[in-house]
């Protein structure tokens, strides 16, 4: 079953040509996603009376994963409510920790009228959750094939990638539970995956795994379970061992998988496999080449235009030959990677540590305004006088972010969204890794507040510093003053004046730069007290026009 958040009625048929969803068709068979946000109130209590429990805080009800035969008619699909009709509603399963009467209680609150969400159910929403299977023709059948991981270990172009989130929970503040689908599909083969991943902070942790490969040659189908959990300090313990950032790590359900893995739960002590085979396609059917690109032009192909009077590096040529061809899927991936490098570059410009973390009974500073202050080094802090607070290190990070900003808004209009996005991304990861590990903001809400505050600032930020490119430095030193220096009175003018032309500087560095060299993620940002001579250099314009108005231009 699928909710509906926008219908005007609740078996109305989702719109076929909306935005929200996206599909590929690859050797007959159609995969498709769908992305709506968060279900509004009339379709939570909808779902909460046939559920009969109290649904999570953030509940995707309209999103789906699904995979077609279009020959045959078989179709398996993966939806939020399907996935929450298995959790348990008895109490037998539930998590006996203090937390859960805690949490029981604010779901009791905000469903009043309803009497089956007060009674026990397992408030982790753990789901054994294997998609929901509709066959026209031959159905699962237990199998002893396993999934060849050696063939997803392959270097196969992407053609179509997504992430489906289907359920999200805090669990009061004392970890999280949730359940997405990642679905990539290549030339010859598809992979969905349907993850179930709960932390309960300082008690355990649990996977449950539904992978879906299809092998498009044979037709055939495998269907692979595995749940797994241990205890929290157990995965702890061995991610320290790795010397891996366990508290980071901890927080993202893709990273614990490995460690977790380590221990089946004992009603699975072995992954279950199975698999079905639909009918092979109808001849009609055309099926696309396996090839990794087409075969280049003649116009392509051809030799370099002797007359030319700068020679290009052959691995630049290659570089900028493959990314004219790369997909809008490849791309992303390659941007991912990349700025999280870049973003790396930016955060060390301002970075600052809180040492009295790391004593047992450590007082952290605070400055005028309550705020964690912290040790930091640097042009920024030393000479800049700046605080090396948060909120100093998010506005220097945003600054450089800026500037890679704008360059790689020159990027090819394809491509620059994906970079666009994932640069914004590692940013908040990086911000939320600080926030508990520096400032010990371990609540989640309290950390999404910070972080779309944050938003909020990038925002006003990007047309701030944009209306300075165009203006000129006088309005793009007093965006930079109103963000870097929050507005005060006593602001350093020469310093000001540096971080201006610092900026100009580097975007101008940047605008030298080949796409493909930038693309690399090979970037270094200088040093902003370098500008200090261009900045006391006298003006010809000053000579100019403040003798007019009677002023004394000898001295400085």
């Amino acid at each position: 079953m699928v909710t509906t958040n926008g219908q005007s009625s609740p078996n109305e048929p989702f719109p076929l040509d909306s935005n929200s969803d996206k599909s590929v068709v690859q050797h007959g068979f159609q995969i498709t996603t769908r992305k709506l946000p968060i279900l509004k109130a009339g379709p939570i209590d909808h779902m909460t009376a046939k559920l009969g429990i109290a649904p999570p805080e953030m509940i995707f009800g309209d999103n789906i994963a699904l995979i077609e035969h279009l020959e045959s008619g078989w179709k398996i699909e993966f939806n939020a409510f399907d996935a929450l009709d298995l959790v348990d509603k008895t109490g037998n399963s539930m998590l006996q920790v203090a937390h859960s009467k805690e949490w029981q209680s604010t779901r009791e609150k905000k469903h009043e009228g309803i009497t089956e969400v007060v009674k026990p159910f397992d408030w982790s929403y753990s789901t054994g959750y294997k998609g929901t299977e509709q066959s026209k023709s031959k159905a699962f059948e237990p199998s002893d094939t396993p999934i060849p991981l050696e063939l997803l270990k392959r270097p196969d172009p992407i053609i179509f990638f997504d992430e489906v989130m289907l359920y999200e929970d805090e669990m009061a503040d004392n970890g999280i539970t949730l359940l997405s689908c990642k679905l990539r599909v290549m030339p010859a083969r598809l992979l969905l995956l349907c993850r179930f991943f709960m932390r309960l902070d300082g008690v355990m942790l649990r996977i449950r795994d539904t992978r879906i490969y299809v092998e498009f040659q044979t037709g055939e189908v495998i269907r692979e379970y595995t749940a797994r959990e241990d205890k929290y300090e157990v995965v702890r313990q061995k991610l320290a061992m790795q010397g891996r950032d366990a508290p980071a790590q901890l927080r993202d359900a893709n990273i614990p998988a490995a460690p977790a893995a380590s221990k089946y739960i004992p009603s699975a002590a072995a992954p279950s496999s199975s698999s079905t085979k639909p009918p092979p396609p109808h001849p009609h059917i055309p099926k696309l080449p396996a090839t990794a690109a087409p075969a280049p032009s003649p116009k392509e192909s051809a030799e370099p235009d002797s007359k030319s009077e700068t020679a290009v590096p052959a691995s630049i040529q290659l570089a900028a030959e493959l990314r004219k061809r790369a997909t809008s899927v490849t791309e992303t991936y390659i941007a991912y990677s990349v700025c999280e490098k870049l973003i790396k570059e930016c955060a060390m410009q301002a970075d600052y540590s809180i040492p009295q973390r790391k004593e047992k009974d450590g007082v952290v500073p605070k400055g005028a305004d309550g705020e964690d202050l912290g040790v930091g080094t640097g042009w920024w802090y030393e000479d800049l006088g700046l605080a090396p607070t948060f909120s100093t290190w998010a506005q220097i990070t945003f600054l450089h972010m800026y500037i890679l900003t704008v360059r790689l808004r020159a990027f090819p209009a394809t491509h620059a969204p994906s970079w666009h996005q994932h640069l914004l991304d590692h940013f908040f990861y990086a911000a939320e890794d600080r926030l508990v590990r520096d400032h010990n903001i371990q609540a989640r809400s309290l950390r999404n507040k910070y972080l779309k505050d944050l938003f909020t600032q990038w925002r006003g930020l990007l047309a701030g510093y944009d209306e300075g490119l165009v203006k000129g430095d006088a309005v793009l030193a007093t965006a930079v003053w109103r963000n870097v220096f929050g507005g005060k009175e006593d602001v350093d003018l020469v310093g000001l004046g540096e971080v201006v032309s610092y900026m100009r500087g580097v975007l101008k560095g940047l605008d030298g730069m080949e796409d493909e060299v930038v693309a690399e993620g090979e970037i270094q940002f200088g040093d902003p007290r370098s500008q200090r001579k261009v900045v006391e250099m006298r003006s010809k314009m000053m000579d100019t026009l403040l003798p007019e108005e009677g002023l004394d231009v000898s001295k400085k």
